[in-house]
């Protein structure tokens, strides 16, 4: 699993934020490998509106027996939707990070 905080940007299409309005993100995919982690990101941003990942902040992959006891229940959620579907997101709204 890998964890991405992004920059990222809002498109034409999408539907909560108007185009161009830039947010903070957690990314989570689960794939051992980086380069194809980072693909499936970008693919599943770009079916959700997103326009570009303006930046990657850091990268951390989790061990695969990772205890998300810890967690809040916003990243177990995410955490549990990245095992189900292979990519799960959370977007911070400008301003809260």
């Amino acid at each position: 699993m890998h964890c991405f905080r992004l920059s990222i940007t809002a498109g034409e299409a999408h539907r909560k934020f108007p185009p161009g309005t830039e947010v903070d993100a957690i990314c989570l995919v689960d794939s051992a490998d980086a380069d194809v982690a980072m693909q499936k990101a970008a693919n599943r941003l770009t079916g959700l509106g997103w326009r570009a990942v303006a930046n990657v902040k850091s990268t951390l992959q989790l061990p695969p027996d990772t205890d998300i006891s810890g967690y809040s229940d916003e990243l177990k959620q995410a955490y549990a939707d990245a095992k189900r579907f292979g990519v799960s997101l959370i977007v911070y709204p400008p301003g809260q990070q």
